[in-house]
């Protein structure tokens, strides 16, 4: 799993096209330059729940928007 942006600069945190579940959450952080960096465990503390959980999680979207906030949002970005 990994944070990416898309062409118009929103975060997003997904899995590889490869893999056979597909996960894909777009934040609402707007960041300058494209990334691509792991999901990392701290990420995932953050989260508070582990990826496996994420489909029963009705909150999943909240939690990963305030990570990406968190982790990825403190300079050079927006909010949408």
């Amino acid at each position: 799993m990994r944070w990416y942006t898309l062409d118009n600069g929103r975060l997003c945190l997904g899995t590889d096209k490869q893999q056979y579940a597909n996960f894909h959450i777009a934040t609402d952080v707007v960041l300058p330059e494209k990334i691509t960096a792991p999901l990392r465990v701290e990420h995932v503390e953050l989260i508070g729940s582990f990826p496996e959980d994420w489909y029963s999680d009705e909150k999943i979207n909240d939690k990963i928007n305030n990570t990406a906030r968190h982790f990825f949002g403190m300079k050079n970005c927006t909010y949408h």
